[in-house]
């Protein structure tokens, strides 16, 4: 079952057919959060609503927490920077907690920054610890992403 969940600045939710249910949890991270699912699944059964647009959203991503993207994963992408996709290795790289928003927050360029740009992305929340070195077949995938989140990546292209 897919669920998708809200945060506020005071409380988690989980979005309904018919609002948002509030989550009985004391939890103020994602992964506080995640440890409590039963609380999640008492709210996806709960009745007791409020209309999603009464709601200020915040990110359901917490920080602290490590954020890791990737370089280069769509070869039109590589083209448009003026680079060679076949020559670009697959590369990864960290992002700071500080650049988590909410979905109407503010992006504040920094005044030495010229090129800002954005892309829209499909951000994993991983739910358990993955060594270095961990394999994941496709069949394990839900052993550790807990969810997805729709990100707009932002990052000052020329720096």
């Amino acid at each position: 079952m897919t669920l998708s969940i809200l945060r506020t600045a005071d409380a988690w939710w989980v979005n309904t057919a018919t609002g948002a249910v509030k989550v009985n949890t004391e939890a103020t991270t994602t992964a506080g959060l995640l440890a409590d699912r039963a609380a999640i699944d008492a709210a996806a059964s709960g009745s007791e609503t409020v209309p999603l647009d009464s709601l200020t959203l915040i990110s359901p991503v917490t920080a602290p927490c490590r954020v890791v993207a990737q370089m280069t994963n769509f070869s039109s992408h590589v083209k448009d920077a003026g680079m060679d996709p076949k020559s670009i290795p697959l590369t990864f790289f960290r992002k700071a907690s500080g650049s988590i928003t909410g979905p109407s927050g503010d992006i504040i360029r920094p005044a030495h920054v010229r090129f800002l740009d954005y892309e829209v992305e499909i951000g994993l929340v991983i739910g358990r610890a993955i060594p270095v070195g961990t394999e994941i077949s496709e069949s394990q995938l839900s052993d550790y992403i807990a969810g997805l989140v729709v990100t707009n990546d932002v990052s000052a292209r020329d720096i």
